[in-house]
């Protein structure tokens, strides 16, 4: 039978310490939580080696009383309730009193700390939760933690700590929640000496995103501010147009405690349902407050989980203020206006439109709140100008001026012309040789009189008659063989005279065919059949390739299909894939995790064709990418492979090669809906029809998908 023992104090520490100090993160978080609450307005943490080696935090706080800094060190030790009670209305960050303890346990801690009333500071040391003293100090009001070593006393956790770049990018993930969620308070966040951002603390959530996130995420957000009972939302949002390709730029605030709630993130993303694209995900900035019984942070022992007492209403308060600030003026997103709008000065266009796509103003109208949705509109029923590119200069030309009515009606006769023959699927009719698709060409003759005819000449001169005669004289008379009373053919004169000679003859080339004696018999290869040209029938849904060949019809998915020919030309490329430098380099802003991500798998990115080099802060900057890679695409699909190197980074690196490829091949690949020419199309159908590339994309999808004739003549009931 098992003996049970109770354990001594240091085991049990170690034992509680493990549920709240996880990594140098979660000691960052517990201090600044801790400075919060005593009422700092400037706070400034410093990491080295990623938090291991040592983590300090310097606040301008309340300080602590010297009679009580031994006991802050005592567990469940806390100034912050002191009732069952107050557990129902909870209003600090901190609540425990496990923090300190939990932290001195495992590391070397030293603390120097004045209080407004004391004449001098008090400077107090602990290690492995033994205190080591006390003794005066000299330092302003407030309090600095230096945490050392941490795990020094335990091998166990250190070894599975990660790299110090790693850990350090966790913990600048602490001090970025915290920034956002008290922009009151100036942060300011050194790592390994280096300042990485420094926010200005004038109470304004937008100057503290600029300075925690980076200009290019700040730009554009849209202001939220709601209220639904006792609920209040307020903070800041993107727009639909600049949604991003990962969910790592949501970040939740309730009563200024960074939390990960299902709900909020749902309501978020539901309130964006109809704006933007597919695949995408909003990027926000949520502050949601509400009264403290209505809300349990006391689930997790990291206190990031919550539980709502009325997830509906939460849901209900998130998701009004959300779609409120997407239908205001400027967020880009298209409403429609049920009043009637005051008549405008008409304007002669340039280009009259369709009546059909003239809107009558005594009917409801869109309206148009962005420049992208109006270009967007427009292109429709105008033809939208080229944006010029840097440098380039507008010079007017001297001689005569285009007719652009003429030349788009002929663009449209050529346009109509080309459907016209491509879109032709009935089977040509067979000529006088049985074979299909061959036409004559077709002889004109002049009309003219019949006694005429004689007289007519052709190139060299000579009239019909005696073209004809000279025809007549060139033909040589063919004799007929005679035929026997059967029907079978006789030899004739000449051919009885000849007799024994053609024998002879024949009997020498029939054995001159034969192998010779010591030859080895040689093996006829037979070359395969030439395989049946491929006929463009046209495309449908500006998505699907309609080809012929033989008696199949193929359906060719255009993007799956030029995504797996992408594909497999960078796979075989790998390590020396042709790579375009951009003009402009491009900034891309990434969370803390995904940067990181990103800076170690600089190798793999290269291989692939993509270079990128840090910028500073939260951005990376993109210099080269594969030469198939629209320059547009080229953000969303480092934040793609970034998102998914980071949460994949126990993945072996063939598995994160091939997602890098598939990623960069899908990205440069024809999107569904693009408008492609039938020379593209026709090229395109080519190459995964003659059986060299997979019919399926990266990800498992069919490309082509083939219906026979026999099928189609099934189905009409041609076939019983």
């Amino acid at each position: 039978m098992a003996e049970i023992r109770v354990l001594d104090k240091h085991t049990a520490e170690l034992i509680a310490a493990g549920e709240v100090v996880e990594r140098p993160a979660s000691v960052a978080k517990e201090l600044l939580e801790n400075a919060i609450d005593a009422g700092a307005t400037q706070i400034t943490l410093s990491a080295v080696r990623g938090g291991i080696s040592q983590l300090q935090i310097v606040d301008n706080g309340s300080g602590i009383e010297a009679e009580y800094i031994d006991k802050a060190f005592i567990r469940h030790a806390t100034s912050k309730i002191s009732t069952a009670e107050d557990l129902n209305h909870i209003r600090t960050l901190g609540f425990r009193g496990e923090a300190l303890a939990s932290i001195a346990s495992v590391a070397r801690v030293d603390v120097l700390t004045r209080t407004e009333q004391d004449e001098y500071a008090c400077h107090y040391r602990i290690e492995g939760g033994d205190p080591q003293g006390m003794e005066a100090g000299a330092r302003p009001v407030g309090t600095t933690i230096t945490v050392s070593d941490l795990f020094y006393n335990t091998p166990a956790r250190m070894k599975f700590l990660k790299k110090d770049a790693t850990e350090g990018t966790y913990v600048s993930e602490a001090v970025l929640h915290e920034a956002l969620a008290h922009p009151e308070i100036s942060f300011r966040f050194l790592r390994d000496g280096k300042q990485q951002f420094l926010t200005p603390g004038d109470g304004d959530l937008r100057s503290a995103v600029y300075a925690v996130l980076g200009r290019e995420f700040a730009r554009d957000l849209l202001a939220v501010e709601g209220e639904s009972g006792v609920y209040r939302v307020t903070g800041l949002i993107t727009p639909p147009r600049a949604c991003r390709a990962s969910r790592g730029a949501q970040h939740f605030f309730v009563n200024g405690r960074y939390v990960k709630n299902r709900t909020m993130m749902a309501a978020l993303e539901n309130a964006y349902k109809g704006t933007m694209m597919q695949g995408k995900f909003p990027g926000a900035v949520l502050m949601l407050e509400m009264p403290a019984d209505l809300v349990d942070v006391n689930v997790h022992p990291a206190k990031t989980e919550i539980r709502f007492a009325r997830e509906s209403d939460v849901f209900d308060a998130v998701y009004r203020a959300v779609r409120t600030a997407l239908t205001t003026p400027g967020s880009g997103e298209c409403r429609f206006e049920l009043h009637e709008s005051a008549p405008a000065k008409k304007e002669v266009p340039l280009q009259p439109a369709p009546a059909a796509h003239r809107p009558a103003s005594e009917k409801p109208r869109f309206t148009t709140l962005s420049a992208a949705e109006y270009r967007a509109l427009n292109r429709l029923t105008e033809p939208v100008a080229p944006r010029p590119l840097p440098g380039d200069i507008h010079v007017e030309s001297p001689g005569p001026r285009y007719d652009a009515g003429a030349a788009s009606s002929a663009a449209v006769q050529r346009d109509a012309v080309r459907e016209e023959a491509v879109l032709d699927i009935l089977p040509d009719e067979p000529d006088a040789d049985g074979a299909p698709g061959q036409e004559l060409p077709a002889v004109h003759y002049p009309a003219t009189a019949a006694n005429d005819l004689e007289s007519l000449a052709d190139a060299a001169g000579r009239t019909l008659p005696s073209a004809l005669a000279d025809a007549l004289s060139g033909m040589q008379a063919v004799p007929t063989p005679p035929e026997t009373e059967a029907g079978g053919i006789l030899p004739g004169p000449r051919d009885t005279e000849a007799d024994g000679t053609g024998r002879e003859e024949a009997s020498q080339t029939a054995l001159s065919a034969l192998p010779a004696e010591g030859d080895a018999p040689e093996q006829t290869v037979m070359a395969p059949p030439a395989a049946e040209p491929l006929r463009l029938v046209g495309e449908v849904f500006k998505t699907y390739i309609i080809t012929e060949r033989g008696a199949e019809l193929c359906l060719i998915d255009k993007h799956a299909a030029h995504e797996r020919i992408l594909f497999e030309k960078l796979a075989s490329a790998y390590g020396n894939v042709p790579a375009q430098m951009l003009l402009v380099p491009v900034q891309v802003n990434l969370t803390a995790g995904e940067k990181q991500a990103l800076m170690q798998n600089l190798e793999l990115l290269a291989d692939a064709g993509v270079e990128v080099e840090d910028f500073g802060g939260p951005t990376v900057l993109v210099r080269a990418v594969p030469a198939d890679v629209v320059v547009d695409d080229v953000e969303d699909m480092v934040v793609e492979l970034a998102s998914h190197l980071q949460n994949g980074g126990r993945d072996a690196l063939r598995e994160k090669t091939e997602w890098v490829l598939h990623s960069i091949a899908c990205r440069a690949a024809i999107k569904a809906g693009d408008r492609t020419t039938s020379a593209e199309m026709l090229a395109l159908a080519q190459q995964i029809m003659d059986g060299t590339i997979p019919p399926f994309c990266p990800h498992g999808r069919p490309c082509v998908l083939k219906i026979t004739r026999k099928e189609l003549e099934k189905q009409f009931g041609r076939l019983v």
